[in-house]
């Protein structure tokens, strides 16, 4: 007896498909053909949208090309007739009606187009008759009565116009329009209800404009364009200036209808319309065209997606833009693919029995796939419960789901506390200085499907009353379709951060005003090398005083009646010079020294005599004329006095070398005075002045016009000055020379009270 043949895996895998065909495999199969026949004419359907959108954008591109064309040729034909105006000094009719004859013949959207000149009222009565011996009739400038409407059939409201500074008259129409053409003869267009408004935006603009649609005894209507001309031309650049300088205005009128050249399937299957751009300039009609599609779709269409253009036009005096729709029609669909298609979807349901082989791997797979979601989920975990930034997790209703041990400890709460109650019972968020109303970040993001940061003003009040200031982001989470299934809150404290940036930036301020003061002490040291001589000097003059002095004391006492009062006067002239040469040595010393600087209140005309004197025997060395114009009741300013001196000072020696090797006498002049609200002091010399190409860097560190210079010491001027709260400039003089002011802000007297008596209450 033979042995019994092995059963494999397969066999037991085939055995179990056979078992249930009869009952899942046929429902599965009939499924699937169901669904793949679905699927392939739902792609059928897809494909045949696409191409008829593709289509219809071309279509709409094409009618935009055209009616971009259009508004183009209305350019070209507005401005040749404006240069056949500019080219002739008198508008010469015949040469405007043979170009607007070709024009019209070329172009069939134009209705009627001219050249209306400008009359003025003592030119009237001539104009007039000019015209009338013209036209072989009688002619007169006209007007309209308020129409009702924008109809041009208005041959009942047509009366003479009365005395006016400017008529613009009707008087050009080629190729005439033959059912108004008598009527609009000599109708005065800047005063009519309909064109008025149009004519003067063109005057002022310069440019061409469009008038509102007018409708025709036909039912149709057209637009016209506008542009004026001016002699000369280009006209003024204001506004206000050009209508007198108007000597006519370029009208051309086309049929809105003619503005699309629609083509059969285009006026078949299309609405199309031009609408008035949203927020475009001036005011018109809403709609200048609008046409219907011939062929209305069936109720089945109507369920057929709808394909929509919007063409924005890129021309400035044309704000419409055309809205092209096309309505699918279900013809379009290929019958015979469609019939075809559900006997394809047979083979994909053929495989349905394979479905029940893969299976277990299927199940293998969604298990795999359990432990990395899985995994991935605790890695996401560790590291939120790690980093140093505080997250939360809410639902769309704001109920906590997950806090990390970072907002545990800034929010002051626990997991037990949070989880599960809503954010704004843990999370208080406000804002510093609101004055509006600000939507919760969490809302935002969730509304918004985007990152929200927080206001640079939050602050984060907790339980015991402590602010904190903080900064941070709320996200929105989403599911694999997009969907907000909640968001989560990311924020940090920023005080460590402030305290970290206020300290560096104190620091740093500290040592660019230290670096500031050891620059200031640097220049004068070296100032005071180059006055040596002249301290000497100044030195000098007392000190022989005295010693004259004395010896004429000496000599009176040997008489046998010494005089006493004339003895007594020179031992007091003696004593001044002893105190003259005293304060000169004192405010050497002060100027030199490195010591901390107060700011008192000081006399400006003080602090120029004070410069002066230690300047006095550098000017009379060079020969330089000094006239100091000092000025009367000038407010005292809130100052260091030696670094004010040291200003003036060094203003004095740059106009010193200014004006060596000068051929004209030198002239130095020094200004005080009171200007509004500012203490001025001018420093003016009439000597080489400063090339233009180096006053906007005069102020620049280590830029210096001298050889030896360098290049800080008009830099510490300014610093100092507007450490005063004031500010130094200088010019160049119209006569030669160059001028330097220092405006500082006058002490006000409430101030002077509280630096004279500290302990006084202000009332």
């Amino acid at each position: 007896m033979r042995a019994p043949i092995p059963v494999t895996i397969a066999s037991k895998i085939r055995q179990s498909l056979l078992d249930r065909a009869p009952g899942i495999a046929w429902r599965w199969f009939f499924l699937s053909w169901f669904a793949s026949s679905l699927a392939l004419e739902g792609g059928l359907l897809y494909l045949t949208t696409r191409r008829q959108h593709e289509h219809f954008l071309h279509q709409a591109d094409f009618m935009g090309y055209i009616l971009e064309n259009t508004l183009n040729s209305n350019t070209q034909i507005i401005e040749g007739l404006a240069d056949i105006v500019d080219a002739e000094p008198h508008i010469d009719e015949a040469m405007l009606d043979h170009f607007a004859d070709q024009a019209a013949s070329h172009f069939k959207h134009i209705y009627t187009m001219g050249v209306q000149p400008r009359v003025q009222q003592f030119l009237r009565p001539s104009f007039e008759a000019s015209r009338s011996a013209r036209l072989g009739r009688p002619f007169e400038i006209t007007e309209s009565l308020p129409p009702t409407g924008r109809n041009w059939n208005r041959s009942s409201t047509i009366r003479a116009a009365p005395v006016r500074e400017n008529y613009y008259p009707w008087t050009m129409q080629v190729p005439p329009p033959p059912e108004q053409a008598d009527r609009l003869e000599g109708l005065d267009l800047l005063n009519d209800e309909l064109l008025g408004p149009s004519l003067v935006r063109a005057l002022h603009s310069a440019e061409i404009e469009m008038t509102p649609s007018l409708r025709l005894s036909d039912g149709s209507s057209v637009v016209g364009f506008i542009k004026a001309v001016y002699s000369p031309d280009p006209p003024s650049q204001s506004p206000l200036m050009r209508p007198e300088e108007a000597i006519g205005m370029v009208t051309l009128f086309v049929r809105n209808s003619g503005l699309l050249d629609l083509t059969k399937e285009q006026s078949n299957t299309m609405d199309i319309a031009l609408v008035r751009q949203e927020g475009a300039p001036g005011t018109g009609d809403p709609t200048v065209f609008q046409h219907q599609a011939n062929q209305s779709p069936n109720r089945i269409d109507n369920l057929l997606p709808k394909f929509e253009q919007r063409i924005l036009l890129d021309d400035p005096y044309f704000p419409y833009e055309l809205d092209i729709s096309l309505q699918m029609r279900l013809a379009t669909v290929s019958a015979g693919w469609a019939a075809a298609l559900p006997l394809l979807a047979l083979f994909p349901s053929a495989l349905i029995l394979m479905l029940f082989i893969v299976r277990h791997q299927a199940r293998r797979r969604e298990s795999f796939a359990d432990e990395t979601l899985f995994r991935a989920r605790a890695h996401a975990i560790v590291t939120l419960q790690a980093i140093s930034d505080a997250v939360i997790t809410v639902d769309p209703l704001h109920t906590v789901l997950y806090i990390n041990p970072a907002a545990i400890k800034l929010l002051d709460t626990t997991t037990a506390q949070a989880v599960g109650h809503n954010v704004n019972d843990v999370f208080d968020l406000r804002y510093e200085f609101s004055s509006q109303f600000v939507r919760h970040p969490l809302d935002e993001c969730m509304t918004q499907n985007t990152m929200v940061e927080l206001a640079e003003n939050s602050y984060l009040l907790r339980h015991n009353g402590e602010k904190l200031l903080i900064e941070g982001t709320a996200s929105p989470l989403q599911d694999k379709t997009g969907a907000v299934i909640g968001s989560a809150l990311t924020f940090r404290d920023t005080a460590p951060l402030r305290r970290r940036m206020l300290d560096a930036l104190e620091n740093s301020e500290a040592r660019l005003k230290q670096h500031e003061n050891e620059l200031a002490h640097v220049t004068r040291v070296t100032s005071m090398g180059e006055m040596a001589s002249g301290i000497a000097h100044e030195i000098n003059q007392p000190l022989s005083a005295i010693m004259s002095y004395c010896q004429a004391s000496l000599s009176l006492l040997e008489d046998e009646e010494p005089n006493i009062e004339l003895i007594a006067g020179a031992i007091q002239s003696a004593i001044t010079q002893a105190d003259r040469a005293g304060k000169i040595v004192r405010r050497l010393r002060e100027f030199v020294s490195n010591k901390k600087r107060h700011h008192t209140p000081v006399d400006v005309n003080n602090a120029v005599n004070n410069a002066l004197g230690l300047s006095e025997f550098d000017l009379a060395n060079q020969n330089i004329h000094l006239d100091f114009r000092p000025g009367a009741n000038i407010p005292l300013v809130y100052a260091d006095t030696i670094q004010l001196e040291q200003v003036i000072l060094n203003l004095i020696r740059n106009a010193i070398d200014a004006m060596q090797n000068h051929p004209e006498p030198a002239h130095l002049q020094i200004e005080t005075r009171f200007n509004a609200d500012r203490v001025c002091i001018t420093l003016a010399d009439n000597g080489s002045g400063i090339p233009e190409e180096n006053l906007s860097r005069l102020f620049t560190p280590f830029f210096s016009t001298k050889m030896t210079g360098m290049g800080l010491g008009l830099t510490i001027c300014q610093t100092i000055i507007e450490n005063f709260g004031g500010r130094i400039s200088a010019f160049n003089r119209a006569g030669g020379g160059a001028e330097f002011v220092i405006e500082l802000p006058p002490l006000k007297q409430k101030q002077l009270d509280s630096l004279t008596h500290p302990n006084r209450q202000t009332p």
